[in-house]
C-alpha cells in the first residue's frame, strides 16, 4: 500500500507498507520493518501507529492519520490489504 500526500520542498511524499510490514518513505534512509499497527478503519480515513523506533526512522509521528476520499472497490481494497497484516475491520461490519 503506498500512501502520497503534497510536500512543499519535495512536490510530494509518500509512505509504502508492504504485506511483510517492512515501511519505506521516498527517501531510502528513512526505512524500516514494523509492522505497523493498523488501529482503526474508517470510511474516511486509517489511523496507523508506529513503535517509536519505527516511527523514529521514517520520520513520521507514532500515530499517523490518514484521510482519503475512495470509492467502494479502492476502500475494500485498502480493507482487505490492512485484514491481511491484522489490522481491524472498519467500524459498523
Amino acid at each position: 500500500m503506498t500512501i502520497q500526500w503534497p510536500d512543499e520542498q519535495y512536490g510530494n511524499e509518500g509512505l509504502t507498507i508492504d504485506i511483510d510490514g517492512h515501511c519505506s518513505r521516498n527517501m531510502p534512509i528513512r526505512s524500516g520493518h514494523g509492522p505497523p499497527d493498523f488501529v482503526e478503519l474508517q470510511r474516511g480515513y486509517l489511523r496507523i501507529r508506529f513503535e517509536p523506533g519505527l516511527a523514529k526512522r521514517l520520520e513520521l509521528d507514532e500515530e499517523i492519520t490518514v484521510q482519503f476520499d475512495l470509492d467502494e472497490e479502492d476502500f475494500q481494497a485498502v480493507n482487505q490489504f490492512v485484514e491481511n497484516i491484522g489490522g481491524p475491520a472498519p467500524e459498523g461490519r
